[in-house]
């Protein structure tokens, strides 16, 4: 997005949109290459599908998807103002910054992915914490033009390391009926974009001004943490039930054995 507005600039409106249509092409004909061919297919109910919506923990990690994204897109939606009229960086260079904050979320896509199958709950949490410090910084520091720009890639470098490692819990809270979930967490990202922006938008016209879209955005990211901790809490849970079932099962089995062996003594 930030390149084609960018680009957008000197082509119109249009060059873009040939641009993706180009690639566009180009991905299917990378997907028809390398993408290996199978016919195994799962067959899951639409039953089984809206079972899986009845584990609260999956409302959770939704939740989260809502939140973030609802963060760092109610800023993100009016970051211009902000760069123009607060920071005095051109109009004509804020596609460039826009471009920073595309670095920033690409490279936050890559730390959540990587991060996030070894210590999904540590990363997203840490990750969520530093996205709302990282907003809550862009009001007093928003002034300076580098401060702005670092900022604005930290927020996009730490709210998007959340999206993958949520997409891939609810995924997997989803058990055998992942299609629905899959759907559901887009929609919530989606539905995270249209909340924040409408109370990023409302605070902008508000006596808060140019700021008010960062601090709803500090508000949403902040928020974010509620669900996330009570996920890490369930999960904690289920694995000291899990201990203390194979604990339990341990002496059961070593008790058995101590039996047998006085039986076969005597």
């Amino acid at each position: 997005m930030p390149i084609g507005s960018f680009v957008g600039q000197y082509t119109g409106w249009r060059g873009p949109f040939w641009a993706l249509a180009v690639l566009a092409a180009l991905a299917a004909a990378f997907v028809g290459r390398f993408i290996p061919r199978t016919d195994q297919r799962a067959e899951v109910s639409v039953r089984a599908e809206i079972r899986a919506l009845r584990q609260s923990r999956l409302w959770l990690a939704l939740a989260a998807a809502v939140l973030i994204m609802g963060g760092v897109l109610a800023t993100y939606t009016y970051i211009t103002p902000l760069l123009t009229d607060r920071a005095g960086i051109p109009a004509g260079a804020v596609p460039l910054v826009l471009i920073v904050f595309g670095i920033g979320a690409l490279g936050g896509t890559a730390i959540g992915g990587r991060w996030g199958d070894r210590r999904p709950m540590a990363t997203t949490i840490t990750a969520a914490a530093a996205t709302a410090l990282s907003l809550l910084a862009l009001i007093p520091a928003s002034s300076s033009r580098v401060t702005a720009v670092i900022l604005v890639f930290l927020m996009a470098l730490t709210g998007f390391t959340v999206n993958p490692v949520v997409t891939s819990l609810a995924v997997r809270l989803a058990g055998d009926a992942p299609t629905l979930t899959s759907a559901l967490t887009t929609s919530a990202y989606n539905t995270g974009i249209a909340a924040g922006s409408l109370a990023a938008g409302r605070a902008l016209d508000s006596s808060l001004g140019l700021t008010g879209p960062a601090l709803v955005g500090a508000a949403f990211a902040a928020l974010t943490l509620l669900p996330l901790i009570a996920l890490a809490l369930s999960n904690a849970a289920d694995s000291s039930r899990i201990v203390a079932q194979h604990t339990a099962g341990a002496h059961t089995a070593e008790q058995q054995a101590a039996n047998a062996t006085m039986t076969s003594t005597r």
